[in-house]
């Protein structure tokens, strides 16, 4: 690898700028540290195409040039490419926004014959309480406080309010009210406040699993990384991190190459963040040769988590949306911790609204005659989305195959899941809470369907305080590479029932204030010194 002559040794450099790697930049860049964020994919383009369902979607404008491979019934692989991006999935996500409750911090606690794997957190929630409200703060997170009934303790409101409801979140809200449950308004990563140099949202119906044209949501490549460049930080998109380099057990440099030019370098730092996604962080320190560390290193790729995930799309005799407005919008988490005649056992999750994707879609992802069918009836349909938890289970995990590499010469993650027999058990529960929801409200037929994706990625790098039990330490630090940090959804041991996104953003930010109170001791350096 080049190491460019009088190039920089940089403070901070952190491989991703996801919810993650956006946020431990937070704390760095206040305190004066110089910062580098490694960016495999580009900035988006806030144009025309960033709501065009064929170019998103279909043509992914934004697909990655490396795959992963998801093995499937012991026959070929599949693969898959994701969508790289600056911001990382928050770009495409619908927003959502909700706190782990105080319960999923000491999963094993609660249901200690539930799951071998299963451990509690070496913090609770009320570590991250604080860091939580940063979080909601930083992406200008709307929401109604005290509606949700399994709500952790907070200081405080939220800074703005949602708009109220669109017809199809209302008709959900009054069918779950009638049968004696507490539906409640999602937070949401969403403008909804017209200010100086920022547009409100306009409530289209392009926002989930889109870029948002009009940076109306708050993606942290609007609300997080323009105020982080600003402090000092550097953004380096289309750049591969290929391996952590190690001197004397720290980490001195990272191995990139440029993905426009194919150019390979290398980049010297004090400290390395990574945080890449789930996936693509364990294959990185899998490729670094981190599994040697022992005994943490074994870890590396284990008890990988997604979420037990599945729809249910109710048809109606009416038109569910005249209005055309977004309607994600509606929740609930009464059945978070299992349903009243505690079966199946354990956590279930929780169900909420989802936007109906473009008809294009439909059509693309079910062919004829089903997507077609469903395309033709799009109008007067209505989707739940029901979020499982997903059991840890070491046999679920990523490896990489050293022989088979990408266009980078990275090798290729290879991705192992099954659920459970109890994760499904949990997912037909909420499928038949959904459906009895829809049927309330209306619906003339309750549709099913699973949902495969690893949008939700966790736990393949999970933190603890013993070593021979985690990869990390409680402040995410790698077990005997003291300048090394996993900071991504990688470090959770449980998956919990909600959207990753603000926990990872909270967990990140009070990592960031760790490596800034630690630094002398961390990187060998004081902060004056760096400066």
């Amino acid at each position: 690898m080049i190491q460019a002559a009088g190039a920089p040794t940089w403070d901070l450099i952190v491989v991703g700028t996801g919810f993650g790697g956006s946020m431990v930049a937070v704390n760095a860049v206040r305190a004066g540290l110089s910062v580098l964020l490694i960016e495999r994919g580009r900035w988006v383009d806030r144009d025309e195409s960033a709501s065009d369902p064929r170019s998103i979607l279909i043509d992914q404008k934004y697909r990655s040039a490396s795959p992963v491979e998801t093995p499937r019934f012991g026959f070929g692989r599949e693969q898959t490419f994701p969508d790289d991006v600056v911001g990382g999935k928050s770009v495409f996500y619908g927003a959502a926004s909700l706190r782990f409750r105080e319960g999923d911090f000491r999963m094993r606690e609660l249901y200690p014959e539930l799951c071998s794997d299963l451990v509690d957190w070496p913090i609770n929630y009320a570590d991250l309480a604080p860091f939580y409200d940063q979080a909601e703060h930083l992406l200008g997170v709307a929401g109604v406080a005290g509606g949700d009934p399994n709500e952790p303790p907070r200081s405080g409101p939220y800074t703005s309010a949602p708009p109220p409801y669109s017809s199809p979140a209302r008709r959900v809200a009054d069918a779950a009210t009638a049968l004696g449950l507490r539906p409640f308004a999602i937070p949401l990563a969403i403008n909804y406040t017209a200010s100086p140099g920022r547009q409100s949202c306009v409530q289209c119906l392009t926002c989930d699993l889109f870029p948002c044209p009009i940076s109306a949501k708050n993606d942290l490549s609007v609300s997080v990384l323009p105020n982080v460049i600003a402090g000092g930080a550097s953004v380096m998109p289309n750049t591969v991190a290929l391996k952590l380099q190690r001197t004397a057990g720290r980490v001195s440099a990272v191995d990139c190459v440029d993905t426009v030019t194919g150019e390979r370098f290398s980049v010297r730092c004090r400290v390395c963040v990574v945080s890449a996604g789930a996936i693509a962080s364990a294959a990185l320190l899998l490729a670094s040769g981190l599994d040697d560390v022992k005994p943490n290193g074994a870890w590396i790729g284990r008890c990988l988590m997604r979420h037990c995930a599945g729809v249910v799309a109710g048809l109606f005799a009416d038109h569910t949306n005249p209005e055309k407005l977004f309607h994600k919008q509606v929740a609930l988490t009464d059945f978070y911790f299992g349903g009243n005649n505690g079966s199946p056992p354990g956590p279930w999750g929780m169900i909420q609204g989802l936007e109906c994707p473009p008809p294009e879609y439909l059509v693309a992802q079910a062919g004829f005659p089903v997507g077609h069918l469903a395309a033709m009836t799009l109008k007067n349909q209505v989707f739940l989305l029901c979020l499982g938890q997903d059991l840890p289970n070491q046999l679920n995990h990523v490896e990489i195959d050293r022989d088979m590499t990408d266009k980078f010469g990275a090798p290729i993650p290879r991705v192992f899941h099954k659920y459970s027999r109890l994760d499904r058990q949990v997912r037909r529960a909420l499928y038949r809470e959904s459906a009895r929801v829809l049927r309330k409200a209306g619906a003339l037929v309750r549709v099913k369907k699973p949902i495969n994706t690893f949008s939700h990625a966790v736990g393949t790098c999970r933190f603890g305080t013993d070593p021979a039990k985690a990869a990390l330490d409680p402040w995410c630090q790698f077990f005997g590479v003291p300048n090394l940090f996993v900071v991504d959804g990688s470090f959770m041991p449980s998956s919990s029932g909600v959207n990753p996104s603000l926990t990872i953003a909270a967990n990140a930010l009070r990592v960031g204030e760790h490596i800034v109170e630690e630094w002398d001791r961390i990187a060998g350096a004081t902060v004056a010194d760096c400066r």
